[in-house]
Order: structure tokens, then sequence, then C-alpha cells
């Protein structure tokens, strides 16, 4: 189905629901955000570089495992919003729960750690369970001659929105009255907060009924056995999803830069947030850019000079002379957490048959699967090798996935 198939006022009514869905989640979830926020509380909490990797590596797995199964599930749905909400509910209202644990139980640091890793496993599946329908919804409702823009401005809004998400750690984290853990069980209950304002805001999407499909009722099986046809048909697809492969593959050093900053110059526990100030700035000041050229050069085009700037962070960590030279590396990573997705998610909308859109989505989100492997390879490089080893085995995977990306065929939208 085409946007063309729903009123334009519900066109606008969904492209403000879904920026506030994402602005009160990303507000949200920048108050624990996973490469500063995170890191640090399981190091308090004692756990090992391999540990934190590994914690790392497993959110990310159940996150994207599932994708080929949920494209399965919501394929032939009249509706993917009622899929969308029971999946959101499951996963983000029991992070309340989570807070209750680490404020009441904070003293028992085992119990603390463990409830977390539950906790935030259950939410980031019930996440997996979201990316296709949700994606699909968008798919549905925004015209593609704007679908950049919507991109661009949904980046900056909710980068925006994030903004106030520094001052609220750097304050709570400095208060004195708060010991640890209770500190941390507030920045979760921010997350919790921001999850249901999300949950909120996807209520008010007005989705219409996607047309019949063909085979609405086909197997899992059968399912799995279409994919490879698609894989062979098409070489943009394909090379879409090798690129988003190896670019994944580049995280081995996404959990370790906050750490070794401070490592390294000695920083206090403060330059968390002036580090997770500036990754949100990049994102903010990088997303009507990003909008403009995804809809002028086309979604293709765009991903290929998103994916050039992903060599920058890590060849910058390992030459940056200063701890405010740190500030530039992680604006970098903020605007690229953000264009990269947006940069792949625009360009698997623009080449995907409205008939197998759920499937290419689940595909291109599959193809995150070596970022659940690499933090925990990371943790191995960095306890036998240090740092910079890390940071130079992600330059060569980014390199790798710069070059598949240039032999991503330009498509027409179908």
């Amino acid at each position: 189905m085409s946007h063309t198939a729903i009123e334009p006022s519900s066109v606008r009514r969904n492209i403000i629901a879904i920026i506030g869905d994402v602005a009160f989640f990303m507000a949200g979830f920048a108050c624990f955000d996973p490469t500063t926020v995170m890191p640090q509380f399981l190091r308090e909490l004692g756990a090992s570089p391999k540990l934190i990797g590994l914690i790392t590596g497993l959110r990310l797995l159940v996150l994207f495992a599932t994708q080929p199964y949920v494209a399965h599930r919501v394929h032939g749905r009249r509706r993917m919003k009622p899929f969308l909400v029971t999946a959101c509910v499951v996963g983000r209202l029991p992070m309340f729960v989570l807070f209750l644990i680490v404020w009441s139980a904070g003293h028992n640091h085992a119990l603390v750690l463990w409830s977390f890793v539950f906790f935030t496993l259950l939410f980031i599946a019930s996440d997996g369970f979201c990316l296709v329908p949700w994606t699909e919804i968008i798919g549905k409702s925004i015209p593609v001659t704007v679908r950049g823009r919507f991109f661009g401005a949904m980046q900056t809004v909710s980068s925006l929105a994030a903004l106030s998400a520094p001052l609220l750690v750097s304050r709570i984290l400095s208060m004195r009255s708060l010991e640890f853990p209770r500190n941390y069980a507030l920045l979760i209950l921010l997350l919790a907060t921001g999850l249901l304002l999300s949950l909120l805001m996807l209520l008010l999407i007005r989705e219409a009924d996607a047309p019949p499909q063909d085979d609405p009722n086909r197997s899992f099986r059968e399912h799995l056995r279409r994919i490879p046809s698609l894989w062979r048909g098409d070489p943009a697809l394909r090379w879409v999803l090798v690129t988003q492969f190896l670019l994944a593959g580049g995280g081995v050093a996404s959990s370790f830069y906050v750490l070794f900053a401070r490592e390294r110059f000695g920083l206090p526990e403060s330059y968390v947030a002036i580090y997770l100030t500036a990754q949100t700035l990049g994102a903010v000041l990088t997303g009507p850019l990003w909008g403009w050229m995804a809809d002028r050069l086309g979604a293709v085009r765009a991903l290929k000079l998103v994916v050039s700037l992903a060599i920058v962070p890590p060849l910058a960590a390992l030459t940056m002379p200063v701890a405010w030279g740190f500030v530039l590396v992680f604006a970098c990573l903020g605007a690229l957490g953000w264009t990269l997705w947006n940069a792949f998610t625009n360009a698997i909308l623009s080449i995907a048959p409205p008939a197998e859109r759920p499937t290419y989505i689940a595909l291109q989100n599959f193809m995150n699967l070596p970022a659940a492997t690499t933090p925990f390879i990371g943790g191995l490089i960095v306890s036998g090798a240090g740092y910079p080893a890390a940071f130079i085995t992600t330059a060569v995977m980014v390199s790798l996935g710069l070059w598949s990306a240039y032999r991503i065929p330009e498509v027409s939208p179908p």
C-alpha cells in the first residue's frame, strides 16, 4: 500500500505521532545511553570488560536475531499497529519494576546486575518485535519524495528532546545525597517514563488497511525459502545487506570509547555527561543536512556518503592527543548513530516492492546481527591487546563496508 491510500490529514497525524514516539523514546533512552551511561553503571557493579561486552552483545542478539520470524508473523496482516502496541507493552512497562529493584535492593550488587540484564533483555527483545511493523507503517504512510526530510526531522527533533538527558545525568550522578546505585535507579525511572510516553504516541497512529496478499498464510518454512530468491534476484538488496553486515561488524569498539577516554586522560565521571552532550549535538546538527541530502541525491547515494563518515571515529580515537578532542569523536558517533540507521532504512524502503517490504525490512535489520558479537569480541581484544587494537579492528571493518556500499546500484523506487 502506498501513502496515497490514506487521507492527507492522517499522513500529517502519523508524521507527528511517529516523530513524537521517537522523541520520547530517545529522551528516555539517552538517560541510560548504552555507549556512555550503561558501561559506567556495569563497571561500578563490578562487571569486567568481557562481561560488559557480552551484555552489550546479548542485547543486540535478542534485538536482531528474531527479525525473519517477525517478518513472517506480520506478513499478510492488514494492519500492523495492534502487533506493534502489544510488543511495546510487554517490554516497556516492566522497566518500572527494574527501577524498584535497583532502588530498594541496591546493596546487593549481584541482584541488581542480573535484574538489569533480565529486564533490559526483555525490553530489547520486545523492541525487536517492533522494528518491522513500525518501519512498515512508515513505508505505508510517508511519501517517498519527502521520506528523507521526514527521517531528518525525526533525527533532529528526537535529538533535541534528548538534549535534556546529559544535564539530568550529570545532576543525578553528582548528587551526594544519592549513593550508588540509587542515582542510576533514577536514570532507569527516566528511561521507563520516556518509553511509556513513546507508547502513548504510538496509540495516535491512524493506519489504513493493506491490500490482500497473494499468500497471506504461508508457513515460516515457506517464508524462509523465499529469502534466497530475493537475494539472488535483487542486486541492490544484496549489496545493501552486505554493507549493513560489514558496518555492524565495525562495532568492536562501540562500548569502549568513553572508558578509553577516561582511562587515557584520567577524567572524572562528570565527563560522561560532557561526551553524551556532544553525542546528542552531533545528531541534532546533522539531521537537516542528511534529510536534504537524501531527498536531493537519492537514498542509495546518501547511504554511500554516510558510510564514508563512519571511518572517522576509530581513527580519531587512535590519534586524538587531548581529552577535549574526544568531544569531536562523540559528536561524530552521535551523528552516525542516527544517520546510519536513517540511511539504511531509507535505502531499503526505496528498493523494496510493497508486497515484500516486511521481509526486506527484516533482512536489513537481521544484518545487524554481527553487532551482537562484536562488543564481546571488543572486550576480548581490549583485555588482551588494549583499546587501540579494538579501534584498528573497527577501522578495518568499516573500510570494507565502504567498499561494499559503493557497489550498490542506483535504482528507482518501486
